[in-house]
């Protein structure tokens, strides 16, 4: 996926209005250990670095800007996580950190401004009252491994509300998180995904402190959407990774299984990258080298590198390195050598509108004369695919078939059918998973809202707000929906079932083939019910029988 679809994925409008914090992080156990006690998350939380203050928010506790790792810069830069420094007086802060340097998208109307290098932070979320242990539900945010962060995702109350606690991390992205400079080889010879090393420290920092949020160590479920399901599936794949969760959540996340590159392509291109920057710069390094790259400006960095980063159109995906990823995930899943979790997996009905949105704010709406090259410049394939996709079967106004065709064949090859291979491939290797599909066309769409020329519908990223306060959802049936989901997604996530717990108006099948998905919809079109035709609506036994997983 090109990174101007992609790189559009996750961030919605923050709303943030927070109070008071003084924080600590850590790395370890606690004598303000809330688990003792049961009476919900302490006020002052004591890791082994230090104590967090909370933040009191309508039943639940925040604690903000905790680091889980030393800041990446210097001579830390594209190196592995290293500790973070303990402090003596508590942290006070009331809303999360300045996000990861966000160095994709560069015009891009949803990237997160004041992006840093020194962003190694993540946030707990937890409930005030209530009997703990509570289970941990860890959230990796999506934006195409190049852009997004944690504030947009501040208000998971949603979920917090039913007794669990979320934690939100930060990640390097892009050019600083993916880059692998042959100079920035380990001495293993691995090279690249320091993002994900990042995300692999946090969950490390989990284990070591959650408890003293009140949090159950032995019940961690990581859950994210878009590059964060790509991340859970890396997870899933990571020998590094065993052991840090317990169950897994992938939201959207099936898109790049086989766009990852091998280290000799992605030294190639992250060479390419580099020359290109230092070139725009005007720097010349009598040898580029990792003293080099290290001692780079961070206005060149935060400039020309994240510019020719975006230049190369390169939408990154984790890499085979031979540490964090001795092989790519599918081979990985193919072996059966992956982390077996408990696993809930699942894709939009409309994916793909986000991304012919986004590209309709720039080059107006889609038009059925561009339709056969979008599909070929877009999503990489024939033109003579227009004939699977036939735009009369897009309704009857002609100026919005295009959008529409365009929408359902992008879906079907990167969303759904991929998910779909995915949860047929788990269920191979009898592991417990439950699949569904968020269907809510009448959804509040997170760009071009009155000015898209088409129903974005169930579009990407657009069931993030039934998990997450990101806005008002206006409408009683919309609040149902993120009542039943924040239901099944916690139930998963305390018993590896999303029904046990609290109660559910629908049962969700364990997937067991590819009749039984949950569809997740408002109850005026249909509500929540099981779909026995996810398969043939989504052309994967027909026109996508050759992807695989």
């Amino acid at each position: 996926m090109n990174s101007r679809s992609l790189t559009k994925a996750i961030r919605f409008p923050t709303i943030l209005a927070l109070a008071g914090l003084s924080v600590l992080a850590a790395y370890g156990g606690s004598d303000n250990d809330s688990s003792s006690n049961n009476q919900g998350a302490p006020a002052v939380a004591t890791t082994v670095a230090g104590q967090v203050q909370a933040v009191d928010r309508l039943g639940m506790r925040s604690y903000f800007g905790i680091p889980f790792a030393a800041p990446p810069v210097g001579n830390l830069r594209w190196m592995p996580p290293a500790p973070p420094q303990s402090w003596a007086a508590p942290l006070a802060k009331t809303q999360s950190n300045a996000p990861c340097l966000q160095t994709g998208g560069a015009t891009d109307p949803l990237r997160l401004p004041n992006g840093t290098e020194d962003c190694l932070y993540l946030d707990v979320h937890a409930p005030a009252t209530g009997e703990g242990p509570f289970p941990v539900m860890v959230w990796i945010h999506g934006g195409a491994f190049s852009i997004g962060g944690t504030i947009t995702y501040a208000d998971p109350s949603p979920l917090v509300s039913k007794g669990v606690i979320v934690v939100n991390i930060a990640y390097r992205m892009g050019a600083m998180g993916f880059l692998g400079h042959p100079s920035l080889r380990a001495a293993d010879g691995t090279v690249g995904n320091y993002g994900i090393m990042d995300q692999q420290a946090a969950l490390r920092w989990v284990q070591d402190n959650i408890a003293a949020f009140g949090g159950d160590k032995s019940n961690v479920t990581i859950f994210g959407e878009s590059a964060g399901g790509f991340s859970v599936m890396t997870h899933l794949a990571s020998p590094l990774s065993k052991g840090l969760f317990a169950k897994a959540i992938v939201q959207s996340g099936g898109y790049g299984f086989d766009r990852q590159l091998t280290q000799a392509q992605l030294e190639a291109q992250s060479t390419s990258i580099v020359n290109s920057a230092l070139a725009a710069a005007g720097v010349s390094c009598p040898t580029v080298d990792a003293a080099c790259l290290r001692g780079l400006s961070a206005e060149l960095v935060n400039n020309q590198l994240a510019t020719a980063f975006t230049t190369a159109n390169w939408s990154p995906v984790p890499s085979v390195d031979g540490k964090v990823l001795p092989k790519s995930i599918k081979a990985t899943f193919v072996a059966g050598e992956n982390n077996k979790v408990p696993l809930v997996n699942g894709s939009n009905q409309d994916e793909w509108s986000y991304f012919v949105a986004s590209r309709e704010l720039v080059a107006g709406p889609l038009t059925a004369a561009q339709y056969p090259s979008y599909l070929q410049t877009s999503l990489g394939l024939p033109p003579s695919l227009a004939t699977v996709y036939p735009l009369t079967d897009y309704g009857t106004n002609t100026a919005q078939q295009p959008s529409l065709a365009a929408t359902a064949a992008g879906t079907d090859v990167r969303f759904s059918c991929p998910a779909l291979n995915l949860s047929k491939r788990v269920l191979s290797q009898a592991t417990p998973i439950f699949m569904y599909e968020f269907r809510d066309r009448t959804a509040i769409p997170s760009i071009g809202r009155n000015t898209i020329s088409f129903n974005q519908g169930a579009g990407h990223t657009y069931e993030l707000q039934y998990l997450f306060n990101l806005r008002d959802l206006e409408t009683a049936e919309h609040r149902d929906l993120q009542a039943s989901m924040a239901r099944y997604w916690t139930n998963f996530a305390r018993t590896s079932n999303p029904n046990n717990g609290d109660p559910v108006a629908t049962s969700w099948p364990a997937f067991t083939g590819p009749t039984k998905v949950l569809g997740l919809d408002v109850a005026s079109a249909g509500g929540i019910r099981e779909l026995a035709t996810f398969e043939t609506d989504h052309k994967c036994n027909t026109a996508w029988t050759s992807l695989t997983f």
